[in-house]
């Protein structure tokens, strides 16, 4: 490994990149640059390329519709602190948009490498469709001397202030590797807040999007890297956009939106523990009519209904394997979800304590109130526990000269 390659690597892993940039920079200037396409002009059209904004409605990332729930972006874009009660918003404004969608999950490249950025791309699931029409993904490699338009959410330079506005621009390949590709700043390229956004070609006649924004020089002006989506197609992208496709969803499978249920739309259920969690339904005569775990029990209306008995799979109370099961929480040794907790300053839901398990660690334990079925079939969205911010540090102490690099 270069000595190049470990200051990299050592200052991206002490820091986390909330949309804003990460300098690798060993000069006493480092410092947070918050900017967006150079060079370029607002851009009123490019409806699909849409804002992420975090709790606070703080602009954070870019990305691009693939599907009407799904939103490709970059990997690094999807760390807790940014999406965490995230949400995207469609229009060219954010103090106009034409749309809010808050997101539902978070589904980053399961190799995505937050030091290195490598496999630094990820989709967002909607929790509600968005009316744009979704912009193609780009099946072939991208060539060197090839134009593209880039798009994002920023301003003009790294030293102007973030105004929310979309911007785009057009820039030159320079160089292709296996997964990625870079650009010139010829005469625009990505900066800060436009993490996640799309480099557009429009080779064979339609603008099909070939490349996500990951990183540059935190100057924005030596040009930029994209994470190639022809690269990640077949292994990652189409995959998941299956997965997450409206009716991929069964019976008794979580839904993130209500059209994901093959049963439609109204399939859809609020679990009567947890409003933060939805699954589909069926209607059933006995418990014969539903799959395992499930019993027949009346829905709202009195239709009877496949329902999970309490406490529902994936809430706090349920049997658990590992912490992917839990939809909050973690897995406890006991094998049940669980929200850790701290004794001296417990923060547990209503009628849950924090209570010491078979070893040092400290979970919420208790048991629920179970209100009565609403009767509404939307799905419903985790809400947002925003944890607090991480501390930005800076490692600089190696002694050499390095270029400036970040990501956007």
């Amino acid at each position: 490994m270069s000595l190049v390659k470990l200051a990299r690597l050592l200052a991206a892993v002490v820091c986390v990149c909330a949309g804003l940039g990460c300098s690798t920079d060993t000069s006493e200037d480092v410092a947070r640059s918050s900017s967006a396409i150079t060079g370029g002009v607002l851009d009123t059209g490019d409806p699909s390329v849409v804002a992420i904004v975090d709790a606070e409605g703080a602009e954070e990332c870019s990305g691009t519709l693939v599907s009407p729930y799904l939103v490709l972006t970059a990997g690094h874009c999807t760390t807790p602190d940014i999406i965490q009660g995230a949400s995207v918003v469609i229009g060219s404004s954010l103090a106009a948009p034409v749309a809010t969608i808050p997101i539902a999950r978070a589904v980053p490249h399961p190799q995505f490498d937050l030091g290195s950025l490598t496999n630094d791309v990820a989709l967002l699931v909607l929790a509600s469709a968005a009316s744009p029409t979704p912009v193609p993904l780009g099946a072939s490699a991208p060539v060197v001397g090839g134009a593209v338009e880039i798009v994002g959410w920023g301003v003009v330079s790294a030293d102007a202030g973030i105004d929310g506005k979309k911007r785009q621009g057009t820039t030159t390949i320079t160089t292709v590797a296996e997964t990625t590709f870079a650009v010139s700043a010829a005469p625009s390229q990505p900066c800060s807040g436009d993490s996640g956004g799309p480099a557009l070609s429009s080779a064979g006649g339609s603008a099909s999007v070939v490349g996500v924004t990951s990183y540059g020089d935190v100057g924005c002006v030596e040009g930029a890297t994209y994470t190639r989506v022809d690269a990640y197609l077949p292994s990652f992208i189409q995959p998941t956009m299956a997965a997450y496709a409206a009716g991929s969803a069964a019976t008794g499978a979580t839904c993130l939106f209500p059209e994901q249920c093959a049963g439609g739309p109204s399939a859809c259920v609020v679990a009567t523990d947890d409003p933060s969690l939805s699954y589909c339904t069926a209607s059933c005569q006995n418990g014969g009519d539903c799959p395992t775990a499930m019993t027949c029990e009346p829905g709202p209306g009195g239709q009877p209904q496949c329902r999970y008995p309490l406490p529902t799979p994936g809430t706090y109370g349920a049997a658990c394997a590992s912490d992917s099961d839990c939809v909050e929480g973690q897995c406890t040794t006991t094998g049940i979800c669980a929200l850790p907790c701290d004794p001296a300053s417990p923060t547990c839901p209503a009628d849950y304590a924090c209570v010491n398990t078979a070893n040092i660690d400290f979970y919420c334990i208790g048991t629920p109130p179970t209100p009565a079925p609403s009767g509404g079939r939307s799905c419903g969205v985790a809400p947002a526990r925003r944890p607090t911010p991480f501390a930005w540090i800076v490692a600089v102490a190696l002694g050499i000269a390095l270029r400036r690099a970040r990501r956007r």
